[in-house]
């Protein structure tokens, strides 16, 4: 892999892959926005997998808790790790086929979707300027940070910010506010 990392092609590489057919997920379940993580002094991304089930009522697509965990090295692209989430302690309370919310939220709710979609790819390749700037190949700004903050906060559901807040403290922790945006 060269030093060019590109998230959304990382996590469509991940989501087409045989290990995602035979790991053990089922059908319909898909990627969540990722985090980057140094794990054994090595930049890895993070991908969420969850399921939102739609009801044919507008705004009212169901959203459920995240599941499973994907690691992925950035440096190969190599997966690193799978996790069920339903097998850890922490989560043993957690109802994984009871939904925690809906999607469409309000702040994205005025939003068509190639308007959703700008911002998401957006989103993404502000991770992409993020791992640049940690793997020394590039500069993530003050500004960068204020809004890969505020995108980030508009654009995932609120349902499940404290999930990705547990699932990475210093990560998500700092990124995403405890208020609805």
């Amino acid at each position: 892999m060269d030093n060019k990392f590109n998230t959304a092609e990382m996590i469509e590489k991940i989501r087409k892959s045989n290990f995602v057919h035979y790991c053990g997920m089922p059908m319909g379940y898909t990627a969540g926005y990722p985090l980057l993580s140094i794990r054994n002094e090595r930049l890895c991304l993070i991908i969420p997998f969850l399921k939102y089930k739609v009801t044919g009522v507008v705004d009212k697509t169901l959203v459920y808790p995240i599941r499973y965990i994907i690691t992925i090295s950035i440096n190969n692209g190599s997966v690193a790790g799978f996790e069920d989430l339903s097998y850890r302690r922490a989560f043993t309370e957690v109802d994984f086929n009871k939904p925690v919310g809906y999607f469409r939220h309000d702040s994205i709710k005025n939003m068509n979707k190639k308007e959703y979609m700008e911002k998401k790819n957006e989103l993404l390749s502000m991770y992409d300027k993020m791992a640049a700037a940690v793997m020394g190949d590039g500069e993530f700004t003050e500004e960068d940070d204020l809004a890969f903050y505020e995108l980030l906060n508009k654009m995932l559901e609120p349902s499940l910010k404290e999930e990705y807040k547990f699932l990475d403290a210093d990560f998500y922790g700092k990124y995403l506010s405890d208020e609805e945006e």
